[in-house]
């Protein structure tokens, strides 16, 4: 019925049901004459469609006709349809639902593909327009590309990084400097070294250093019978940081008083070595034979790892650096209980004594400094992923295949704006090929994509130049050179 007027009031609304405000388009289909319009929202949410105006059907309306609506808007979508009937309107009502697949894309999203290139959603045009579902399928081959040439990914993985366990390298005769694979890296939890030849039994040597305690407060410190704990942040007295512990023998009880923390998170352990500094002043106030020094990591009070010390072992007047490496194979090493070691939140130092009667002066003994390895032994530049070695010999790996390895997090927490657009303009050049026919894209979209897309003309040189302005490593052959034996 040209000319009679057809009122379509359509309200947008979010996911959550609540209006989503102005300038949405909104887009209407006759799909008996295949006609078409869009409007944009108002502050309300709300739109309204006369379908007897020259302006939104140039042909009118019928009874019967089917009217499709639609809207797309970023990563989510909401259309419907309705056979219009000989009376005045209608109001309908889109609530906004994600796309399934939209999430997956990292780099852009669907409606900014759609915004650069000015094309409508298949559903609201299915001469010229692209579904949704093919901009993501498409998008991410594109995405696992850019990240192959620039060998990085560009998004923080929702937060929490991509995780990359147990990276292995060859390892050439001395090599001291390493080049992890993906950047830029957040975090390293592990970087290891096999000290044994390939051929025999694997001896993997965790050399990252991780600060288990800097021990600038007393918090969750506690001290047994006669033991005492209290902060020291005089200069020359602290070893490291802007403070050490106090720990002190008071009462007239015990002979041997421990001192112990559990820690915040729980730590690996596995082929590590755990460092905690001690300074004493006194050497007659320690036992003059068997164990004057015990220090623990473990799991907890009663399942632990040790190491004992005796009163030769200690040095008077002055910080000792007191160790235990997992997997000891020295008659000092102990295991008490059954301690994880991939699970250690538990350190402590268990001081005996010359008596029970032995008192110490505040001050005389301190404690500082607990840690995994020596954060001197590995210099590391996160951005690139360089890691060196500076304590060679007592850390290189022996030469060969898969010696190095590697566990850390990488990834960046946002996409740069021309990572974006080298990705939605390497998606559109890759629409403008042939092999889109191996989607199964009906012939109407591949015309769509003709005149939308194939005569952009795209600038290879702009592809070319982002991705060397990003990629990386910038070294060259230096980087991933074949090694030799």
């Amino acid at each position: 019925m040209p000319g009679n007027p057809f009122i379509l009031g359509i309200t947008v609304n979010d996911s959550d049901g609540n209006g989503i405000g102005a300038n949405i388009k909104v887009s209407i289909r006759n799909e008996n004459t295949n006609e078409s319009a869009d409007k944009n929202t108002n502050a309300s949410s709300e739109t309204v469609f006369n379908l007897g105006s020259s302006n939104v059907f140039e042909s009118g309306w019928t009874a019967g006709d089917i009217i499709s609506y639609s809207v797309s808007y970023q990563n989510f979508q909401a259309l419907g349809s309705f056979a219009v009937t000989d009376t005045g309107g209608t109001t309908k009502t889109l609530t906004l639902v994600a796309l399934p697949e939209a999430p997956s894309l990292r780099y852009f999203t669907v409606q900014e593909f759609l915004d650069t290139y000015s094309l409508p959603t298949y559903d609201v045009d299915n001469e010229n327009g692209i579904k949704p579902q093919i901009i993501v399928k498409v998008g991410q081959s594109i995405e696992t590309r850019i990240d192959k040439k620039t060998y990085r990914k560009w998004d923080d993985n929702a937060g929490d990084y991509y995780a990359v366990t147990n990276e292995y390298q060859t390892v050439k005769y001395f090599q001291k400097v390493f080049w992890l694979e993906n950047t830029p890296v957040n975090s390293i939890t592990r970087l290891e070294v096999n000290v044994n030849p390939i051929g025999s039994e694997e001896d993997w040597k965790n050399i990252m250093f991780t600060l288990l305690d800097a021990m600038d407060a007393t918090t969750d410190w506690a001290a047994g019978t006669d033991g005492a704990i209290a902060l020291n942040t005089t200069n020359n007295q602290v070893n490291q940081g802007t403070g050490c512990l106090n720990i002190t023998k008071t009462g007239a009880t015990a002979a041997s008083v421990l001192y112990s923390k559990t820690l915040g998170s729980a730590f690996d352990f596995t082929g590590t070595t755990f460092k905690i500094d001690f300074y004493n002043e006194d050497n007659d106030e320690l036992a003059s034979s068997g164990t004057a020094v015990q220090i623990r990591i473990g799991s907890d009070a009663s399942n632990y790892y040790s190491f004992n010390y005796t009163k030769s072992d200690i040095g008077q007047g002055g910080w000792n650096t007191l160790s235990l490496i997992h997997d000891s194979d020295d008659s000092n090493a102990g295991t008490t209980g059954t301690p994880s070691p991939t699970a250690c939140n538990y350190i402590a130092i268990n001081i005996t004594y010359a008596s029970s009667a032995t008192t110490v002066t505040v001050g005389d003994m301190r404690l500082d400094y607990a840690r995994f390895n020596n954060q001197e032994d590995v210099n590391i530049d996160y951005p690139s992923g360089r890691v060196e070695i500076t304590s060679a010999s007592n850390h290189i790996a022996e030469p060969g295949t898969d010696q190095f390895r590697s566990t850390y997090k990488q990834g960046v927490s946002s996409v740069p704006e021309d990572i974006k657009r080298l990705a939605i303009i390497m998606t559109a050049k890759a629409f403008a090929k042939s092999s889109l026919q191996s989607l199964n894209i009906n012939a109407n979209e591949v015309a769509g994509l003709s005149s939308a897309i194939q005569n952009l003309a795209v600038d290879d040189m702009e592809i070319k130049d982002i991705i060397e302005i990003n990629k990386f490593p910038p070294i060259l052959n230096s980087w991933k050179e074949n090694p030799q034996y």
